[in-house]
């Protein structure tokens, strides 16, 4: 009976040793699968900017600007329309490089995806070792961090854009015409 007991507590505490030797990492899982959920917020913030919009916005500026370059004379300009004109140039500095920054986050945005599906399979599949599952996650943290900067910064600067053309866009076109 002594054996058949040692023998039972012998399987009992070997099938708990292999049981918690067998990596499960539901944690580590969770944790890729809402960085995901993150990313996809982000894309979708992203893809809410109307990017023809912006084009529409920068391209009347081009053209109010170019036309006020051409005929107005400098001595003759009042306050009103010095401070309107300022504002208004906001829109060449936020532009500058807008079209390259919307190509650069849509692709990372496309490969922080793929990125987060391939860790999170790796991490199902026991592809990576234990120890350095946090490390990967907390690299594609980083990853997120510096994405969703860039974003909040494309997606600002696309707002003043829009904002600053609603607002001054009919008032530099005044100028041309008077201008004219």
């Amino acid at each position: 009976m002594l054996k058949k007991l040692s023998y039972f507590i012998f399987l009992f505490f070997s099938i708990n040793y292999i049981s918690s030797c067998s990596t499960n990492h539901e944690k580590e899982i969770k944790s890729v699968e809402e960085l995901s959920i993150k990313v996809k917020l982000l894309q979708s913030t992203f893809e809410a900017v109307n990017m023809d919009d912006v084009k529409f916005a920068k391209n009347t500026y081009k053209i109010n600007m170019d036309k006020i370059s051409k005929y107005h004379e400098s001595d003759s300009i009042d306050y009103e329309f010095s401070h309107t004109l300022n504002l208004y140039k906001g829109i060449k500095k936020k532009g500058k490089n807008l079209n390259e920054n919307h190509s650069k986050n849509k692709r990372n945005i496309e490969l922080l995806i793929s990125q987060l599906e391939k860790l999170k399979s790796d991490i199902q599949n026991n592809a990576i070792q234990t120890d350095s599952i946090q490390g990967f996650i907390d690299f594609e943290t980083k990853n997120m961090t510096k994405l969703s900067d860039d974003i909040g910064t494309f997606v600002t600067d696309c707002e003043y854009i829009l904002e600053t053309h609603n607002t001054y866009a009919e008032k530099a076109r005044g100028y041309t015409v008077a201008f004219n």
